[in-house]
């Protein structure tokens, strides 16, 4: 029976947890392992690839109360060629964790590093069907997963899918595709808590991942967790390391799992100092789910000794024998301390799934936002649930679908909060945001097509709503050229400005006004100065539709002259009608320098020549603005008339 849970400030999110191959027993029923606290884990990884559970003499579960395949649910493991699948080494600690009453975790079903490399040779819609493929795959091999690792090591620099173009790359979010995996994995285990995991946070890329996670939160992404791996703590302070957990969870509040922790270091009092200094810091925090070990026999871990290529030196039991650190463990895990320590999952599962998804989470001031709350529960029922935006209740509602709509009149961030309460008076809480900026407007004025754009005068406005910046620069950090301090970089080229320094993902809008409709082509004069060239794509975006018109392919120019701009024509792939609209530039392969586009309209078709009044706000064939005097051939909506 679970315990009924008070709400509190940290207390984010609890989704559910299955009830299938491993799910209730793990509900707090397993007392096995160095753990006696009901809920939450102590765990670890598989030793070596398809290898027994228990290893080297002694029982997993002795010490362990979770596992986590170290390789084998790893895509290319279980996938290495297309369409056959291997699952030796994944059954082999599902159905120990199933026997054994404790939690299996899946990891991981996105990450730009173990993947099947046949990937790489197949389009973006084909890349899409084999993602769905993989992850049907897995559900149908494991319905009830509990714990899943939905993307790995996204932060770029680290290992994002080189693949996350065929889940919507970067999107308006900077992370859509993110988004899109999250979306996917709980269409198919809804009750699982849904993880983000990334590499050692605590020391580096913190701003990078509280800004990753934030965002698909925010956004509404069925994020139940984040996952702070925790390599490379070596010689990090009980102080320094306690600073960095809170501020990663002052910003996020969600609930965390320590997912890959490990020390590696031959000397036993070393070892032993940094357990001492982490581990009860990890444990007694409240937003803590569980711990999980990254190997635990020396010679058989991921770690060796860089200058004598000794191997497994973060293993905690050496020669058949525990080391200090281990003993250490065991001690404190007896610890009242350690048996009473909470936990944002008590009996180790969530009993709420609960999302909040605004309309956008950067928008202008006075522009209706719709809000909508997910909420649902494992074994109780949603009473009601109430809706807050800076602490101010905004709505209650009491029946599905739960939204809401919201008009921000100030500039600024916004917080939104939903609470849902079970008919038993328990209360759940879930955070998201928005922010407010001023609306925004053309720069240097709206551009006349067919005529040429300036790559630097994008509209102004702020990041992810007229333009996005890969780089996370924050405004004011781009040259004196731009007065409203827009984050993109702009650099002196061909004679004036151009946008440099771009990379993948990098967007930028611009308000054009198609005074002539019709079939166009784009010259972009532009400079490269990388090996293997560069590309970008114009489209037209409309009600949040985005619609790529043609793909810039950028070569390397003379001797990687960055000076030297060449002119690059493509056809636009479908024609512009009249009127004022949006145009977008993403960088596809970064490294290109764009000086400007050149729009000129190539056909304008005769598709309905008909007598019609007089009227005004016509154009003649030349894209001039003509009045209701004018006789002959005009152009009116998109279409040639005829004005007698």
């Amino acid at each position: 029976m679970m315990k009924k849970i008070l709400l509190s400030a940290w207390l984010m999110l609890l989704t559910i947890i299955p009830t299938g191959r491993v799910t209730l027993e793990a509900a707090g029923a397993s007392s096995s392992g160095l753990s006696a606290n009901k809920d939450k884990f102590l765990g670890n990884i598989t030793t070596g690839w398809g290898s027994d559970m228990d290893t080297n003499g002694f029982r997993f579960s002795d010490y362990w109360n979770q596992v986590t395949p170290e390789n084998a649910t790893k895509w290319e493991s279980v996938e290495r060629t297309r369409g056959r699948y291997d699952w030796s080494g994944a059954d082999k600690a599902a159905n120990y964790a199933r026997q054994k009453g404790f939690p299996f975790k899946f990891h991981t079903l996105i990450w730009g590093s173990q993947y099947p490399k046949w990937m790489d040779r197949l389009s973006a819609d084909d890349q899409y069907k084999a993602i769905e493929k993989w992850m049907d795959e897995v559900k149908k091999h494991y319905p009830d997963l509990e714990m899943i690792d939905v993307v790995n090591e996204a932060i770029a620099g680290h290992a994002p899918a080189p693949y996350k173009a065929a889940l919507g790359g970067d999107g308006k979010t900077g992370y859509d595709w993110i988004i899109k995996a999250f979306e996917m994995a709980h269409e198919r285990w809804p009750n699982a808590i849904l993880i983000y995991n990334d590499y050692n946070t605590f020391q580096w890329n913190t701003d990078q991942f509280i800004d990753l996670v934030r965002t698909i939160r925010d956004a509404g992404a069925p994020i139940d967790a984040y996952g702070c791996q925790s390599h490379d703590l070596g010689g990090v302070d009980k102080t320094k390391f306690a600073a960095a957990m809170k501020k990663i969870q002052d910003a996020l509040k969600m609930p965390m799992y320590i997912t890959e922790y490990d020390i590696g270091d031959t000397n036993d009092a070393n070892q032993k100092w940094n357990f001492q200094q982490h581990f009860p810091v990890m444990w007694e925090a409240d937003y803590c789910a569980g711990v999980t070990l990254w190997g635990w026999i020396y010679g058989q871990t991921w770690i060796n000794n860089d200058q004598t290529g000794e191997k497994g030196i973060s293993g905690i039991i050496r020669n058949g024998q525990e080391r200090p650190a281990l003993k250490w463990l065991r001690e404190y895990m007896q610890t009242e301390k350690a048996i009473k320590a909470k936990s944002p999952f008590p009996g180790m599962v969530k009993e709420a799934s609960l999302y909040v998804k605004p309309s956008a989470i950067v928008t202008t001031r006075g522009e209706r936002l719709n809000i909508k709350v997910e909420a649902s529960m494992r074994t109780k029922t949603v009473d009601h649930v109430d809706l807050y935006i800076n602490n101010t209740l905004v709505k209650t509602m009491t029946a599905a679908p739960f939204e809401a709509e919201y008009t921000p009149e100030k500039e600024g961030k916004y917080e939104i909060k939903a609470i849902a309460t079970t008919t038993d008076g328990t209360a759940y809480q879930r955070l998201s945001g928005f922010t407010v900026y001023a609306p925004r407007e053309a720069y240097n004025g709206v551009k006349q097509m067919p005529g040429t754009i300036e790559a630097e005068d994008f509209d102004a406005g702020a990041e992810g709503l007229s333009y996005h910046d890969s780089d996370n620069r924050k405004e004011g950090d781009a040259t004196s050229y731009r007065s409203n301090g827009g984050g993109v970089d702009i650099v002196k080229g061909n004679g004036g400005y151009a946008i440099g320094y771009t990379a993948s993902g990098e967007w930028l809008e611009y308000s054009v006004n198609v005074t002539v409709a019709g079939e166009y082509t784009c010259e972009a004069l532009a400079s490269c100065g990388s090996e293997g060239g560069s590309a970008f794509t114009v489209s037209l975006v409309k009600d949040g539709q985005v619609t790529p018109l043609c793909k810039i392919s950028v070569p390397m120019t003379a001797n990687g002259d960055w000076g030297v701009y060449k002119a690059v024509t493509e056809k636009f792939k479908v024609p512009l009608e009249a009127g004022e609209q949006t145009l977008r530039i993403t960088i596809d392969k970064p490294y290109v320098n764009i000086d400007k586009l050149v729009l000129t309209c190539t056909k304008t078709g005769i598709d309905d020549i008909r007598v019609e009044d007089r009227a005004t706000h016509v154009y003649n064939l030349s894209g001039q603005k003509v009045d209701a005097n004018y006789k002959g051939i005009v152009i009116k909506n998109g279409k040639k008339i005829i004005n007698r």
